[in-house]
């Protein structure tokens, strides 16, 4: 399960308030101990220890308890308070601190701080009521007593600005290093500079980082596509634009020369279907205009195919074997001609592959819900790694499979775009006997 940004932004709020409040609260508690204490430090009588001392010394007269009157005191959060009699011992048998000496009023202590009052109860004992405070345990009190309540203040905003910093680090920099990183140079490497660590986020910037690096990726690609695709458009036309040159020169000679003239006719259709199939490529990138869906019969489909292919099979001695394995008919929904015209690219592709005087099996068979046509030839087939590469626009094999045999490489691209319009699937295999090529759509 990926982080949530949502709920890292959610937390680092909650912490800088959480953090701020703490911060505050801690430092006005400190704040109000150290006012406290300095009445204490300001005051030549002591007027707080005058108080409490009135209040021990009733506690004594009347036997009361004087340690309940002690630890209850606000002076004793800030110090300790102690009752020594005249031999030098605590009242409450507590162990004096190690710099204590025999005279409670002398100033013997090197990180303490000793206010002493002296109490005398009815009976006329006498006690020294002595108040230490650490100040070594107080640094932030040295801050107080320089800059007031003001500094407390600034250090809580300064533990919500740390924590702002870190959610501005966190997010705000590698949203940088992304846009830094999408600088094309030379129409290349589209986002491959984003730094690994972005990339391992599990949160959304790194879901971002990733589908970035996956999308120039992709832009990469089809921009090397396109420039291949110029680049073959630009082969294929030069290639009959050269020969119709040669056909023109001679007519230049001899304007009764049919055969040039009939070579200028070839060449032209050439390009033309050339300049057709690029049109109909086109169309599945930008639609011109909706065309009708219609339940279409499939068995009228492959009878029709059939009939188209016939002529063709027949000057190459070519069987076709039709193979229905349902009994009933069975219907898909589509656009009709685009339908007959990517199962004409299959057959007439099997037809100039195969080998004379051999069979093509087309089959019909239901899977799944889907009607899968599978047109099978007995020709060499294709390596196995172009087996997803011959549905790209020009892509050719070998020699074999070229258009000195009639195609320029976009039938089968055109089949895939058609059949991927109509939410099927397409795909080819070798066989030990042949190669097939079969389209799935689904059943109405």
């Amino acid at each position: 399960m990926t982080n949530n940004l949502v709920w890292t932004f959610w937390l680092a709020l909650v912490l800088a308030i959480i953090g701020t409040l703490i911060s505050t609260a801690f430092f006005v508690n400190q704040w109000k101990n150290y006012v406290y204490y300095s009445q204490i430090e300001d005051h030549q009588n002591f007027p707080l220890l005058t108080s409490i001392s009135e209040d021990i010394i009733d506690a004594l007269n009347n036997e009361g308890n004087v340690e309940k009157i002690i630890y209850n005191n606000p002076i004793d959060k800030i110090g300790e308070i102690f009752i020594i009699d005249s031999s030098g011992n605590d009242l409450l048998n507590r162990t004096l601190p190690g710099e204590f000496n025999a005279n409670p009023t002398e100033q013997s202590f090197n990180t303490q701080r000793k206010f002493t009052q002296k109490i005398k109860l009815d009976n006329g004992d006498i006690f020294n009521l002595v108040f230490i405070f650490d100040w070594s345990e107080r640094p932030l009190w040295n801050l107080f007593k320089t800059f007031g309540l003001y500094w407390g203040i600034f250090a809580g905003f300064l533990v919500s600005g740390l924590i702002s910093w870190w959610l501005a680090v966190k997010t705000v920099r590698p949203i940088q290093d992304i846009a830094t990183a999408s600088e094309v140079k030379d129409n290349k490497n589209f986002f491959a500079g984003i730094d690994k660590k972005i990339l391992k986020r599990p949160d959304q910037i790194g879901i971002l980082a990733r589908t970035l690096l996956k999308q120039g990726m992709k832009i990469e690609n089809l921009v090397n596509k396109q420039k291949d695709i110029l680049r073959d458009v630009s082969h294929e036309v030069r290639t009959p634009l050269a020969r119709m040159q040669i056909a023109v020169e001679t007519l230049e000679l001899d304007a009764t020369d049919k055969d040039a003239l009939n070579q200028i006719k070839d060449e032209v259709t050439i390009i033309d279907q050339l300049v057709q199939d690029l049109l109909n490529l086109s169309y599945f990138d930008s639609p011109s205009k909706p065309h009708k869906i219609e339940n279409i019969s499939v068995s009228q489909l492959i009878s029709k195919c059939l009939d188209r292919s016939q002529i063709q099979a027949e000057l190459k001695n070519i069987s076709i074997i039709i193979e229905n394995e349902s009994s009933e008919d069975i219907n898909i929904m589509g656009i009709k001609f685009l339908i007959d015209r990517a199962l004409d690219n299959v057959m007439n592709n099997a037809i100039r592959h195969a080998p004379e005087f051999s069979k093509i099996e087309f089959k019909c068979s239901i899977n799944n819900n889907c009607c899968s046509l599978s047109i099978k030839d007995k020709g060499e087939g294709v390596n196995e790694e172009s087996l997803q590469k011959i549905f790209e626009p020009f892509f050719r094999e070998d020699p074999s499979r070229n258009r000195q045999t009639g195609g320029f490489g976009l039938g089968l691209s055109l089949v895939k775009r058609i059949v991927k319009l109509h939410e099927g699937n397409v795909y080819a295999s070798n066989q030990p006997d042949g190669f097939v090529v079969t389209i799935e759509l689904p059943i109405s």
